[in-house]
């Protein structure tokens, strides 16, 4: 009796041992924490560069009364080799601590790299043994050292000031869209959709390397860098741009239900119109033996925004609303066949043959020559700014 008691104390003591233990524990202050990862490639040497922005944990409140002074918030880390395999292991001979990019936010990728091609990229992002890739992958318009170095004002690590301005322009503007993290990216590409991803400008300025020198600059313009634009991709590569006029109809066009304020010359008059997608319908149906794709779109407008012109009557609003209605399909028309014309399916008509006739032999044929009509039907719900101030009357 005794025997077996002693028995199973010993199993019992070793089982909380091993239940205790962490083997491959690794402690906070030995991990470079990932904020955000920027790839360059060169078109003609083929030489990868990866940077590494790395959160500095001695910054901010902690920091203060440091011999140093303030701290920069960030550290950025260049890496070059001829594979993203050999930066793999070459990292160490700068880097003092593991890299752990499971935290990060944001990837950037420049613009001559997205020409050449992103599979390897997202390839190389995916195959991180922490790696993640529910991040927005973003084209840097300008040279990516620049920006990967570049203090952000309000926001002290620049990939929270990127993630923030995404989420904002997501809900109060058409100029970008949810769908554009890596794995999104894949799955698109994987589908041979053609996609648009948001950009960056980089900075028309050499950005200071004094973190405190640029919180102390009141001019948030100096040294920043703005999103602005779309790159368009197809299998993997960037084949061509889109301006913010034209990113405005693509993303409405596709269903995106921001609100955007745009301006339009309505009878000889500029009025600055806010346009809010209510519902969207696209189907199909055939003439002539032709697919013809009907997409149909329900806008709300408001000109709070308008100093211009203010409808004073019904008869002035039905009036403008019939002049947004054509003035509306004649640009988005105009927009989808210049889209067309370069060879990019960014209305994704070929997925919508693909449900509706799927008994179709040649659907990227169709898709090409199936005939797109644009129906608008706009209502103004809100009115604002009036002509003239009030007065006094004293």
């Amino acid at each position: 009796m005794a025997y077996r008691y002693a028995a199973g104390l010993f199993i019992l003591m070793m089982f909380t041992a091993l239940l205790a233990a962490c083997w491959d524990k690794t402690e906070m202050n030995e991990l470079a924490l990932v904020s955000m990862v920027g790839v360059d490639i060169d078109p003609e040497s083929g030489k990868k560069t990866v940077y590494y922005q790395i959160i500095n944990p001695l910054s901010g409140t902690s920091a203060r009364g440091t011999p140093g002074g303030e701290q920069a918030p960030v550290y950025t880390y260049e890496i070059s080799g001829s594979s993203f395999g050999e930066i793999k292991s070459t990292i160490y001979k700068m880097l003092p601590r593991k890299l752990f990019i499971a935290h990060s936010k944001v990837l950037l990728v420049s613009r001559r790299a997205a020409r050449q091609g992103v599979r390897d990229i997202v390839n190389f992002i995916e195959m991180q043994p922490n790696g993640r890739s529910s991040v927005p992958m973003l084209i840097v318009d300008g040279p990516i050292s620049q920006v990967m170095k570049t203090f952000t004002p309000l926001e002290r690590v620049p990939s929270d000031a990127i993630d923030s301005r995404l989420k904002l322009l997501i809900r109060n503007s058409l100029l970008t869209g949810k769908h554009i993290k890596v794995n999104d990216v894949i799955e698109r590409m994987e589908k041979s959709d053609t996609i648009v991803l948001p950009m960056i400008a980089g900075t028309t300025e050499k950005p200071s390397s004094n973190s405190g020198e640029t919180a102390a600059d009141i001019d948030a313009n100096q040294n920043n860098f703005i999103i602005g634009g779309g790159a368009v991709f197809r299998d993997y590569r960037m084949v061509g741009k889109l301006n913010d006029a034209q990113l405005v109809w693509y993303h409405l066009l596709n269903g995106d239900r921001g609100r955007h304020v745009r301006r339009f010359q309505v009878e000889g008059k500029q009025v600055s119109v806010e346009l809010r997608l209510v519902r969207m319908k696209r189907d199909v149906y055939r003439q002539s033996d032709q697919p013809v794709v009907r997409i149909r779109l329900d806008l709300e407008l408001s000109t709070t925004w308008a100093n211009e012109f203010v409808p004073r009557s019904r008869a002035e609003v039905e009036r403008l609303e019939s002049n947004l209605n054509r003035i509306i399909e004649d640009e988005s028309l105009a927009f989808y066949q210049m889209t067309r014309e370069r060879g990019w399916d960014l209305l994704r008509i070929r997925d919508l043959l693909r449900k509706q006739t799927p008994n179709h032999p040649d659907i990227d044929q169709a898709a090409k020559n199936a005939k797109v009509t644009i129906e608008v039907a706009t209502r103004l719900l809100r009115t604002g700014s009036m002509n003239q101030p009030y007065e006094g009357t004293g």
